[in-house]
């Protein structure tokens, strides 16, 4: 049986959905949550990222940091810094837009997005 995040990957987007329209969502996975609240392009390559990141650990609640960040557009990779400079993530979007990956210290983290549409096809 597939894992949520390698469903979420296979689910195809309409002809007129394009994978960046999903930047705006949520995306959690079992420790890990993330929210981009503002992207802005700054060229047609690269966009700047702002949002929340979520840690969550065995139940308790979670704790909330800020980070920026950077996008390429055309290769769907993002960088994430939070507010403590020690922190910083690297990964890539799935070709649909609707998984992340991001990797810290060689570990990875896959996260899918929370939005109606995903979670449908999830169940």
């Amino acid at each position: 049986m597939l894992e949520p995040h390698q469903r979420a990957a296979r689910i195809p987007n309409a002809p007129e959905v394009r994978w960046h329209q999903f930047l705006s969502g949520r995306f959690l996975g079992p420790t890990l949550g993330l929210a981009i609240q503002a992207a802005e392009q700054q060229t047609a390559e690269h966009a700047e990222l702002r949002g929340i990141l979520e840690y969550a650990n065995d139940g308790s609640l979670p704790v909330v940091l800020e980070f920026t960040g950077a996008l390429n557009i055309e290769t769907r990779e993002i960088t994430v810094h939070e507010t403590r400079p020690e922190w910083h993530y690297s990964g890539q979007f799935s070709e649909n837009g609707r998984v992340l990956t991001l990797r810290r210290d060689g570990q990875a983290k896959l996260i899918y997005l929370v939005h109606e549409e995903t979670l449908v096809e999830l169940t």
